[in-house]
């Protein structure tokens, strides 16, 4: 009896709703003990002196002209005016859920104290301490490092923070690799001006970080209690890793923080699927799959090589996920909270590229390094963030050498996730591109979007997938599919009998069939298992067919009842005009666009014009996006049709 509630149990933890574990890998805490860690780690003072030694070298070698840019731009700052952080702005999260008017200033002080620091680091004549110190003390003087939109983190929610209750998000772990970084690299310095002040940050990071992160061990973000982690947990432990290989100097603290920030990755690692997709979207990628590669290199590097995993096939897979979303240029497929254009961070690419030894992520890496014209170029991008610019000093003489290049690879077939993409010709973004979706409504960041598909021509969107507007309260709340771009009927899917996909982990698709020939790539699955009962669906089979120069959609469906026509929804930013059985999209200049050819006698057209509103999606795809809707003229309870997109 023992045995089997003991099975039971186990079951109902890795079954239970909004769990994603995969496998029990524990590569990291299963690799070592804590005692064993503490061997690994008894040279980190000597591994710090090297740290500090390389940077000040590399530091040393910049160009000319990157120094004087960047110390011009910090030049802008001496006469800075700190902002108050007033909590009457704080509180409007919890009042009309803008998150981003608190945020914005307390990210101008981060943003104009890493310039001064990188402006005092490349000059080195105290110019910039004055008002290093004043960034500094302001930051430390700050009621919390978290942002309003994370205290639902707090053991009771309340819309300003609890004094005396310091919580760990997103925003307190960045703030504390930032002043980590600083009394690493100019403790001395600032000591010279005062002692409190160096002293300062190691208090600080002692009450806000040290102290709730080995105390705790309920924050859902840490995944120790078998919650669902996703892109927090490497970014929280990889910033909480390098503050304590920086600064900290108790020998146990020190190996008791490392190794439950490994104990914590490994519920990260342990989650992900083989394919290494992430279910975030290329948008996350940075603070996902990217934050993961910085976190074991900061291991690796620490302990001299004895906790080293990117040998291990899924953490290379990992890394080959963003440039198999890669469209062309910045272009990337943006499925989930994404962006249609994004940079995903090059240092996290590049040391994809030198960990699992794959030239074709040094050479994604180097092709965005160098969008400027040459890999130097990127440092006046990372002025702004301290700990990105250090990171990619570190690889800078390295990333010079490789040759920039997209991979651009012809197929990509993601059969955990179930992503699709492919194009006409490997290495280039002329012609069509097709990338589809199966999957589940239960995805982190999730749309209702089984099934979904985009097609770009010559590297431009045609029929797209949204992405995501500007975070609101209502992004992270129960109201989240009342937003319009979170509906599968703002994606290109049917609407049955009046009713959408809904969200949860029992919604997804079925009987997922992927091939590849010689001329065609084709995919299909049955997505009406991400329909509620009230759509009354007994099967929907969604096939695309790529033949390179066409792409064709071929549905086949059975209801269990008709209560009203089907309507496939088409998103396009281009302008949309019907011509007997074409429909025909343009860009607005003429330059590009798709054909997509229909049966009259099975669908009437109507084009809508969506008025844009929000700042995101205004910056993405400017003031207006129009939706087809094809209506269907069936009232059979079966039936199919076909639908073929060509460059027009």
């Amino acid at each position: 009896m023992r045995k089997r509630i003991l099975l039971w149990l186990i079951a109902a933890l890795i079954f239970s709703p909004g769990r994603k574990l995969l496998a029990q890998r524990n590569w990291l805490a299963g690799s070592t003990t804590e005692t064993a860690l503490a061997s690994g780690l008894a040279h980190i003072e000597s591994w710090r002196k090297t740290e500090k030694e390389n940077i000040r070298q590399l530091l040393g070698r910049l160009p000319d002209t990157v120094r004087q840019t960047l110390i011009s731009r910090s030049e802008k700052d001496l006469d800075y005016a700190w902002p108050n952080l007033p909590a009457t702005v704080f509180l409007q999260f919890g009042q009309n859920g803008n998150r981003t008017n608190y945020q914005n200033m307390r990210e101008a002080r981060r943003r104009v104290l890493n310039e001064l620091v990188i402006g005092e680091l490349l000059e080195r004549k105290g110019r910039f301490i004055p008002q290093i110190v004043n960034g500094v003390w302001a930051i430390c003087e700050e009621s919390t490092w978290a942002y309003p939109a994370h205290l639902s983190l707090q053991k009771k929610y309340s819309p300003l923070p609890y004094p005396g209750e310091d919580i760990i998000d997103l925003g307190a772990a960045t703030t504390s690799s930032q002043l980590a970084w600083i009394w690493f690299l100019l403790k001395d310095t600032l000591a010279a001006v005062s002692p409190v002040i160096p002293g300062r940050i190691v208090y600080e990071l002692e009450r806000r970080i040290v102290t709730p992160y080995l105390g705790r061990d309920d924050f859902w973000w840490m995944g120790l209690h078998g919650q669902s982690v996703n892109n927090w947990n490497p970014w929280v432990n990889g910033n909480v890793l390098l503050s304590a290989l920086l600064v900290e100097k108790e020998d146990a603290r020190l190996t008791a923080t490392v190794y439950k920030t490994m104990q914590s990755v490994d519920k990260f690692i342990n989650q992900y699927p083989e394919d290494g997709g992430c279910d975030e979207g290329p948008s996350y990628w940075t603070m996902a799959g990217g934050a993961l590669i910085r976190y074991l290199q900061w291991l690796d590097d620490a302990t001299a090589g004895k906790v080293r995993i990117t040998d291990r096939p899924l953490i290379g897979n990992m890394g080959r996920y963003i440039y198999k979303l890669n469209i062309g240029g910045n272009a990337f497929v943006d499925f989930a909270d994404a962006h249609p254009e994004t940079t995903p961070d090059i240092t996290a690419v590049f040391t994809f590229g030198q960990a699992c030894r794959d030239e074709d992520l040094k050479s994604f890496a180097a092709y965005f390094a160098s969008q400027d014209g040459s890999a130097a170029g990127q440092f006046s991008h990372m002025q702004g963030n301290l700990d990105r610019f250090i990171s990619y000093l570190q690889i800078f003489p390295e990333i010079q050498q490789a040759t920039p290049r997209q991979p651009l690879p012809k197929t990509a077939w993601l059969p955990d996730l179930q992503v699709l993409t492919v194009r006409r010709q490997a290495g280039s973004a002329e012609g069509l591109f097709l990338a589809a979706k199966g999957g589940t409504n239960d995805e982190s960041h999730n749309h209702n979007d089984v099934g979904n598909f985009i097609i770009y021509a010559d590297g431009k969107p045609a029929v797209i997938d949204i992405g995501v507007g500007t975070y609101t309260r209502q992004t992270f709340s129960k109201d989240r599919y009342k937003i319009f771009t979170m509906q599968s009927a703002w994606h290109n899917l049917p609407t049955i009998n009046g009713v959408m996909q809904r969200q949860g982990k029992d919604f997804r698709a079925r009987n997922v069939h992927f091939s590849e020939g010689r001329s065609k790539t084709a995919l299909s699955m049955d997505i009406s298992g991400a329909y509620p009962e009230a759509a009354g669906v007994d099967s929907w089979i969604r096939s695309l067919t790529f033949g390179g120069d066409r792409i064709t959609l071929r549905e086949k469906y059975a209801l269990k009842e008709y209560k009203q026509p089907f309507t496939l929804s088409l998103i396009t930013p281009l302008q949309a005009t019907v011509k007997g059985s074409d429909i025909i999209l343009k860009s607005e200049d003429n330059s590009y666009g798709l054909k997509i050819r229909y049966d009259p006698r099975q669908f009437e057209v109507k084009i809508e014009d969506r008025k844009l509103d929000d700042p995101s999606l205004i910056h993405a795809w400017g003031s207006s996006l129009r939706r087809l809707l094809l209506i269907s003229r069936k009232h059979d309870l079966k039936g199919g049709y076909s639908l073929v997109f060509e460059k027009g």
